[in-house]
Formats: C-alpha cells, structure tokens, sequence
C-alpha cells in the first residue's frame, strides 16, 4: 500500500524524494507544494525508483515507454485516474530530476486538470531526445553557447528587468530565431567565440532578422582553459550563481530551471571539463549596412541559408545601449 504524507511548500522536487527515501521501505508519496492548482505527487520506491504522478479526472492517453521512463495509468476508487512517470535507469536521475522539475513549473498556471494529461505527456515527448541519449552529457560547443547565453542574461537582461520577465525572455531554449525577445520587442542573438574571432556563424536566415523590431548581436568571447585555471567559469558554476540570484523569486527560479531544462542541460560529470574564461563581450544594432541575408532580400528560390559574417569594427554607431522596464 502506498503512503501519503503531507505536502510541503514549494519545495524542490529531489528534497521530497530525499525525505520519501530516508522514511520507511515500500511506495512513499508526497504532494508537490500546497499551492499548485493540480494534484501532482513526488513518488518514492525503494531501493532507488523516483516518480511523479498526477492525479487527473479522467483517464490519461496511452503512450510508449522512454528506455530510462516507465510511463503508467490506472483508476482509483473515487472514480479518477493517475498517471506516473517512474525512472528506471538510476543514472540518468538529474535528468528525469529536470523533467520532472519542468513538469511542475510548466503546468502551475493555465492548465486544467482535464488538459494535464495531455500537456504533460506532450512535455515528456519534448524531453524524449534528451532522457534516450543523456549518458555522453553535452557536446563542448554546446555547453559554451549555454554560458555565453546565461552570461548575456546576467550582464544584460536581469539588471534591468524583474526577474521573471528577465527569464521570460530567454527564448533560445524555446526554439525561437532569437536567444532573447525583450518586452519592448528588443531582440538579441547571443553567439559564442574564440577571444579573436575573424567571423562567426549566423545560422538562417531568421536569425538576424528582427522583422520591423530592433536586434542586437551580442558577441560573447570566451578562451578555453584548464579546469584549474584562475577564475575559471563552467556552466554549473553560472548557473548556481544565476539560481542563487533568483532564489528570492519563486516563480523566476523555477522558470529558469524549467528554461535549462529545455536547453538541455543536466549535470553530468564531463561538464566539468569545458571550463572557459571571459575575454569580453560585444554588441551591435544590427542595421544597415551591417552585413547580413534576410529572407526578403535574397533572390528567389533561396529557401535557407548558413553563413559567416566578418565583424565590423566597434563604434558609437553600431554599439548597442541598455534599457529597462522600470
């Protein structure tokens, strides 16, 4: 039989199961937090089976399996229904600890307890890449595109608008043309270097595009170093640095641990290896004549484009200022 405890507030998904762990053997189940609107529970089986299920009116889809995710559903005796995603692969637990996480962000507004199966399983399929082919971690160049967005949304985003709204508008994750879409329709696309780039890569033809909204190409330079150099940057280290600022906002952490989530990243110990200094960044307004190929301006029959730019000089012209929303 399994046991219910009682739930604690807004608490981090990995405490409950910790707590769930150190209690007695058998199926251990807690409710995520007292405020949100569904009845989502951590679940806990021991020896080392994490879950999470939700409790829904009426009875979920049936999909397949992940290889790491046992997914299952069945009635209860007050006539509704629950769904679980239990892990079965132990090591890729910080993964399905991140999926899990995003589940509970993304459904605690707009989703109703009919829709929750549905919009959950949906955001399970969208992990299914990532929970099927985690074990190698993520590629270098991945993990540097990942600091150098994360640094833009420190140096640039937060200091000037309210935390939420400030990860809100960290869109690369999302799949959007550009990295960042700020309130005022400011776009910025955030591309990572060597310290002396000779050009950079724009991937698209959307991607310097702001269809009638300003863009700033932010340039990101950083060296590769020895994981014991001094002052030293990895991801994990910008991201508890960026989570320790977010802290005071519930609703902005748990965004952007919902936005890393779907950035792909998890910890893994070969994270550690990519360790990266800050050489500098710069930013332009992309305007004419700067160079670049948008869809309206390439001959017919152009369909997609990948190309390298040379950049230009750095000037009061073409320097991108700040802004706010204060």
């Amino acid at each position: 039989m399994t046991t219910i405890l009682r739930a604690i507030p807004m608490n981090r998904i990995e405490n409950i199961w910790q707590s769930l762990r150190s209690n007695s053997p058998g199926p251990l189940v807690r409710r995520i937090d007292e405020t949100h609107p569904l009845d989502i529970y951590a679940e806990y089986e021991h020896p080392d089976r994490p879950g999470l299920v939700l409790v829904c009116p009426d009875e979920p889809p049936r999909v397949r399996d992940l290889k790491a995710v046992r997914i299952d559903h069945g009635d209860r005796a007050d006539g509704r229904w629950w769904l679980r995603l239990s892990l079965m692969t132990p090591d890729l637990f910080a993964v399905f600890q991140e999926l899990c996480r995003d589940i509970v962000t993304f459904t605690r507004q707009g989703i109703t307890p009919q829709a929750a199966p549905g919009a959950i399983l949906a955001r399970v399929d969208r992990w299914r890449r990532l929970l099927e082919e985690a074990h190698d971690g993520m590629t270098p160049t991945a993990l540097r595109g990942l600091i150098g967005e994360l640094l833009v949304l420190e140096a640039d985003v937060l200091p000037h608008f309210r935390p939420e709204v400030a990860v809100r508008s960290w869109q690369g994750p999302l799949g959007a043309a550009q990295d960042f879409r700020l309130p005022s329709g400011r776009r910025i696309e955030v591309k990572v270097v060597q310290p002396d780039p000779e050009a950079v890569r724009i991937n698209g033809l959307a991607q310097l595009d702001g269809e009638g909204e300003e863009i700033v190409l932010t340039i990101v330079r950083l060296a590769d170093v020895h994981a014991d150099s001094d002052n030293v940057m990895t991801a994990s280290t910008v991201i508890r640095r960026l989570i320790r600022r977010l802290d005071p906002e519930p609703l902005a952490a748990n965004e952007f641990t919902s936005r890393l989530a779907a950035a792909g990243w998890h910890e893994h110990p070969l994270h550690e290896q990519v360790a990266v200094i800050l050489k500098g960044m710069d930013r332009y307004v992309i305007e004419d004549p700067f160079p670049r190929l948008v869809r309206a301006r390439v001959p017919v029959g152009v369909i997609e484009a990948d190309y390298l730019i040379a950049l230009p000089p750095m000037s009061a012209g073409n320097r991108a200022a700040g802004e706010s929303d204060t």
